[in-house]
């Protein structure tokens, strides 16, 4: 859980609560400032954007993307406009300069992203029955740990820790692989992690463009 951070709660610009969470793709959401063009590293700390998120029973909407510092990551708070938590990430940007360039084809620079979690999603371990569920709040958060990885020189490398339940997301939906890696003499069983996953080559632009990307 994510904890000791201050978020200052976002107050619409003058929105209408209802009109500005919930999207019957209506024109008049098309001047909503999203994470499209933003750079993500660059923003400080509080309110940062909207995402398009769909809703279960069907149609659109906006949530409040906010930034935060941890002791040694950053954090992102995903909210609807009552200030509800929906979902929520750590990201670390592990930048590695000196690395064996035998071992390591090309540079192993990425971030690793841990505690990622959608509150509405029904029948997962945080769920909180009081939310409206909503698709996509771990694309967007994988989208926003892409979007630090490019920003921070790290190519796109994404790296994370699945739980067992979510492990099929990540397979099939954001595509990413198990990284079965061990080093030097210590025995393959206490290194292997088999929910240790990453994100291939071949799986950044796709994953940019997911569900129309930020």
């Amino acid at each position: 859980m994510i904890s000791n951070v201050n978020f200052t709660p976002y107050v619409g610009n003058n929105f209408d609560i209802k009109s500005s969470n919930v999207n019957s793709k209506s024109p008049s959401f098309c001047g909503l400032q999203t994470l499209t063009h933003t750079n993500i590293g660059m923003c400080a700390d509080g309110y940062i954007g909207k995402i398009r998120v769909r809703l279960a029973e069907g149609g659109e909407a906006f949530l409040n993307v906010f930034k935060g510092k941890g002791c040694d990551c950053e954090e992102y708070k995903i909210m609807d406009d009552f200030n509800n938590l929906i979902g929520e990430a750590q990201i670390k940007i592990k930048k590695i300069l000196n690395y064996d360039h035998y071992e390591h084809k090309t540079d192993p620079s990425h971030v690793f992203v841990d505690n990622l979690r959608n509150y509405s999603t029904p029948g997962t371990p945080y769920h909180n029955s009081n939310l409206v569920y909503y698709k996509d709040i771990g694309t967007r958060l994988l989208q926003i740990a892409q979007r630090r990885s490019d920003e921070a020189n790290c190519m796109g490398n994404i790296k994370l820790i699945s739980k067992n339940e979510s492990k099929p997301f990540y397979k099939n939906v954001i595509h990413m692989r198990e990284e079965n890696t061990f080093s030097g003499n210590t025995p393959f069983r206490f290194m292997w992690n088999p929910n240790l996953m990453y994100l291939p080559p071949e799986s950044k632009e796709p994953l940019s463009r997911l569900q129309g990307g930020l």
